[in-house]
């Protein structure tokens, strides 16, 4: 999330918490909330905050954002590589130098991939 974003994002969520700031600088939270959200998309942690308002009497912090941004997320999908190394071995029946490195554990994919 950018900074714009976030300031967009803790403006919307004053509707919400009209006590968000705490007689804080409002310049120095969006920095430190645009820091700790870089990794969030905009959209999911908006969606998040509307989740959030209908349990939460109190502003909540960037830890609970986060959390309940988590189920707004998109999801990532599998590299082609490794779906191809993974066909590869399952339809034609040979191993590329990828899926050799999957069954090592030297590459990083989802828990599905992992052939038990």
């Amino acid at each position: 999330m950018t900074y714009e974003e976030t300031a967009a994002l803790l403006y919307g969520m004053l509707d919400y918490w009209p006590h968000l700031f705490r007689g804080g600088d409002p310049t120095s939270m969006v920095q430190s909330w645009s820091a700790s959200l870089k990794e969030i998309p905009y959209q999911a942690a908006k969606k998040g905050c509307e989740e959030l308002s209908k349990t939460a009497k109190f502003p909540p912090s960037v830890a609970e954002v986060v959390k309940a941004a988590e189920q707004f997320m998109p999801h990532k999908i599998e590299s082609f590589d490794v779906m191809f190394s993974r066909a590869c071995h399952d339809c034609l029946g040979f191993d590329t130098p990828l899926y050799k490195k999957m069954q090592q554990g030297q590459v990083k994919q989802p828990d599905r991939l992992n052939k038990q």
